[in-house]
């Protein structure tokens, strides 16, 4: 994830990398963060570090320090450390780590500026300064900071370069060693590999960090030293070390050089974290609220009703608003069908096309999709949702995949495009393909507003009910299929939960507006382009050839009217807009949209439109993140499924009808 914004007259461009432990190459996202966070693209790593679980993130923090990026230690968290009656010594951790130290409470914004202030003031001075210590600042002040250097680079347009090769990264050597066995073995590595520092210079990898990599058998690393027979030999250097080290200590290479840093971060937490006096522990809120949510009966029971509240939260606010809107827009049509006359080609083109295709996206979309944003937000913000995770990894093993890949399914029901690119979160690319494709088979929140939109508020919400258990059925099959075809098992979950808190609203209502933004920026010119062009190819009769072509399909097979093919077409650009557009036809035609459609074609339409295809821009994201052939795969089988479920239904009710 990416973002950007302006601070005191700087421009920031920030990347959000995937959440990872370590620098190790096991799963494809610690693959992805460690080749960028060494790129060209990276000045300063703000490395988010949670207060309340410092002995996993220093590890990580150990590692950084080794690729020696500019960093500032943002430590996360600090309001729930002091509700445990514990705090941290920031003045010792700057000390031990000569790296600027800020405390941080980000859902509450407390620390941020604190944070880009220091980020801008290391790219200027391009060395960090103590915040703790009463002559710091004055003594940072007064050091030399090759001004003249900075601006000479950056008029050569060498700015991103400039940051980190004249940035002064201090000496750490005391704090990242590791015992005098291991640290002779490295220092030996070193030596080797510096002679072809020349050849290393283009992978941007500290001689030292290669030197432990290589020790470890990384992989990568492996590659790297393959690809060039010069400094191929240093690979035998290198396993003839680990060979005597895993001897001496009676440990695999992994575990011997873990173990050294762990024992380095059990000192500095012994120094840093201080323990406040208090009474008897009670259990918090937070933790009996976690204990009720994943446990093995309840933890269930609480995930089904949290899934049945989303829809029943969303219909019910959808419906009535919905319902108003609709009504203001057939008063306002009644004033101009009597002023303008209602067969007049200005009117079906501009009122019926534009404006109505406004209120068709406002009263049919819209009113769905806000309230179902807000309460995934709320979902999201609060800590849930990594709960849901753990509760259905079990079942998710089935499909093929671990409990984690539920958290961009639940995201795909707001939409599949953030939930696709969420997907680098599963470990293994195998993982990662399966994920996509069970995410694109989610009906987003325009799916869930033509299922809403029509057959919840014609039929009712047991028809609705019914679609979406279908659509679970269609993921469970094609999970299988993908499981059984695609070589490779599943890993298992490793995923850390954090405490339950109270959402930020100001933070969910921004977050709700940026998506319901996307919307209206992205749906609603298409929206009202696409309603008046329809109103002119029906005007003109220019949309029968196209329906015809497409009539053994809609209608031999799945019983539509003739007129619906071409919405189907339309609903690759917008799913939502094949609802839209349908209703603007049957207001065009005088018609209800109960009239212009049977129940049972309302159930096969919906049904065709939630499994069909994803949104083309869902399409760019799948080859994006896997290739076009597999993101041409998942389509072709997802067409296939919808046709063939949604011909069934058709002949299903027809064959019951009749005989």
């Amino acid at each position: 994830m990416e973002g950007h914004l302006k601070f005191l007259g700087y421009h920031f461009n920030i990347v959000d990398l995937p959440g990872i432990y370590s620098l190790s190459t096991f799963t494809l996202e610690e693959i992805i963060s460690r080749e960028y966070i060494v790129s060209e693209k990276v000045d300063i790593i703000i490395n988010v570090i949670d207060a309340t679980n410092l002995e996993r993130n220093l590890f990580f923090t150990f590692q950084l320090l080794e690729l020696k990026v500019p960093m500032i230690l943002a430590i996360n968290q600090m309001d729930i450390l002091r509700k445990r009656n514990l705090s941290l010594d920031f003045k010792t951790l700057e000390k031990i780590f000569k790296l600027p130290v800020i405390p941080v409470v980000a859902v509450h914004g407390i620390g941020v500026h604190q944070l880009l202030e220091e980020a801008i003031e290391m790219t200027v001075y391009h060395h960090p300064h103590s915040h703790y210590e009463k002559n710091g600042r004055r003594i940072h002040e007064h050091l030399t900071h090759n001004r003249d250097l900075i601006r000479k680079s950056q008029i050569k347009g060498d700015k991103y370069k400039s940051i980190k090769k004249y940035f002064q990264f201090p000496d750490l050597s005391l704090l990242v060693s590791f015992g005098k066995e291991i640290e002779i073995k490295i220092k030996n590595i070193v030596k080797a590999i510096s002679k072809y520092k020349e050849l290393l210079t283009q992978y941007n990898y500290p001689l030292r960090f290669l030197a432990i990599k290589i020790l470890e058998n990384d992989e990568e690393i492996i590659k790297i030293f393959k690809s060039n027979k010069e400094i191929s030999p240093i690979i035998n250097l290198a396993e003839k070390y680990r060979e005597e080290l895993e001897e001496y200590h009676g440990e695999d290479i992994n575990t011997i050089i873990s173990s050294e840093i762990y024992n380095n971060i059990h000192k500095i937490i012994e120094q840093v974290v201080i323990i406040k006096a208090r009474g008897e522990k009670e259990h918090t809120w937070s933790e009996k609220l976690d204990h009720i949510t994943t446990h093995s009966f309840w933890g269930y029971i609480i995930l089904a009703l949290v899934l049945c509240g989303i829809y029943f939260f969303t219909f019910l606010i959808g419906a009535f608003l919905g319902g108003l809107i609709e009504g203001a827009f057939d008063n306002l049509s009644n004033i101009i069908y009597k002023t303008y006359g209602e067969d007049d080609s200005g009117v079906k083109i501009f009122w019926d096309g534009g404006v109505g295709g406004i209120f068709g996206a406002l009263g049919g979309v819209l009113v769905y999709v806000i309230p179902f944003f807000l309460i995934i937000e709320i979902l999201q913000d609060s800590g849930y949702l990594p709960r849901a995770a753990f509760l259905m990894d079990r079942f998710m093993h089935i499909l093929g995949v671990h409990g984690k890949t539920i958290i961009p399914m639940i995201l795909g029901f707001g939409c599949n495009v953030p939930a696709c690119t969420g997907c680098r979160i599963m470990e293994t690319e195998r993982e990662k393909k399966i994920s996509i494709a069970l995410t694109s088979l989610i009906p987003c929140a325009a799916v869930m507003a033509v299922v809403l939109g029509l057959v919840g508020r014609y039929l009712g919400l047991n028809w609705v009910l019914l679609l979406f258990a279908i659509n679970f059925v269609v993921i469970l099959i094609i999970g299988k299929i993908l499981n059984k075809i695609m070589p490779g098992q599943c890993t298992e979950l490793i995923m850390e939960m954090h405490e339950y808190r109270i959402p930020n609203y100001s933070v969910i209502l921004k977050q709700t507006w940026t998506r319901t933004k996307e919307f209206i920026y992205k749906a609603m010119p298409i929206i009202i382009i696409t309603g008046i062009l329809l109103e002119i190819l029906f005007i003109f009769r220019l949309l029968d050839p196209v329906n015809i072509f497409l009539s053994p399909i809609t209608v031999y097979w799945l019983g539509l009217p003739l007129i619906t093919g071409i919405f189907l077409i339309y609903g690759i650009l917008r799913k939502e807009l094949t609802l839209v557009l349908l209703a603007l036809l049957s207001n065009s035609m005088g018609f209800t949209l109960l009239e212009l459609l049977t129940p049972i074609q309302m159930i096969v339409f919906s049904l065709v439109t939630m499994l069909y295809i994803p949104c083309f821009t869902t399409i760019v994201i799948i080859a994006k993140e896997t290739n076009w052939k597999y993101a041409l795969k998942i389509s072709l089988l997802e067409i296939f499924f919808a046709l063939l479920i949604g011909g069934i239904v058709h002949l299903a009710f027809y064959l019951f009808t009749y005989t």
